[in-house]
């Protein structure tokens, strides 16, 4: 954001903040009703949509409150977040028991249908978010060296490489859980086409049960922390913007 500001003719800099804004808009909408479904699951439908909306977006603000004691215990937070999605959606995961063979043949050899094609571009917006591309690039300055030492630089940039790439990683299987979960559960079913956020922990529970912790209840503790997660670095990437 503040290399566009430097380099492009002002005409060119307010267009590219109003694009920035409201793809940032859209993917926060997504993810503060995501976040408010899984409030409704897990309160088992004593808060509705609504309540749920409130809660999310008052407890972001809370959380970005963090700030102020230093971008580490934001990051920090991140990262218990992100835990507690990943274990939720390797737990589901577990639960439904998909091909290993079929899975590392989609992984090396991945291919697509007509009828997925709405799905991979789904995908492809979920993963390349306001967020990702502002926030990560941003937050590489919060770093506190010294510019003028090149070797010190150098560093920030490395250990900045290394995170994202575990972030990319991390980013990528829960990506693959959560597709690998919905295919089993879903793919040539007549209730394909009408799955969503709402009604997919109660489909797979009825379809898979669950162990020690039923299955719908641990797709909501991961859909909570995922969109929990998401709202704040997307707030938080549009104070950067």
């Amino acid at each position: 954001a503040e290399l566009c500001r430097a380099e492009y003719p002002t005409w060119a800099k307010y267009v590219l903040w109003s694009m920035a804004e409201i793809a940032l808009i859209g993917a926060d909408i997504q993810e503060v009703i995501g976040s408010a479904i899984a409030i409704q699951i897990l309160s088992r439908g004593v808060l509705p949509l609504w309540a749920g909306v409130i809660i999310t977006a008052s407890d972001c603000f809370l959380f970005l409150f963090l700030e102020n004691y230093g971008v580490r215990k934001l990051e920090a937070m991140f990262a218990v977040l992100i835990a507690t999605m990943g274990l939720s959606f390797a737990w589901t995961f577990g639960e439904t028991k998909p091909s290993g063979k079929q899975l590392m043949i989609g992984i090396l050899l991945p291919r697509l249908s007509s009828k997925t094609i709405r799905q991979a571009v789904g995908v492809v917006g979920c993963v390349i978010m306001p967020h990702n591309v502002f926030l990560h690039s941003a937050l590489v300055q919060s770093r506190k060296i010294d510019p003028k030492r090149k070797s010190r630089v150098q560093e920030a940039l490395n250990y900045y490489l290394i995170e994202s790439s575990v972030a990319l990683f991390i980013s990528f299987m829960i990506n693959l859980f959560v597709t690998t979960v919905f295919a089993k559960g879903f793919y040539g079913t007549e209730k394909a086409n009408n799955i969503g956020l709402v009604n997919a922990g109660q489909y797979l529970q009825e379809k898979f049960g669950g162990g020690l912790l039923p299955i719908l209840y641990i797709w909501g503790i991961g859909l909570l922390a995922a969109g929990q997660s998401s709202t704040i670095t997307g707030t938080y990437a549009g104070q950067f913007i």
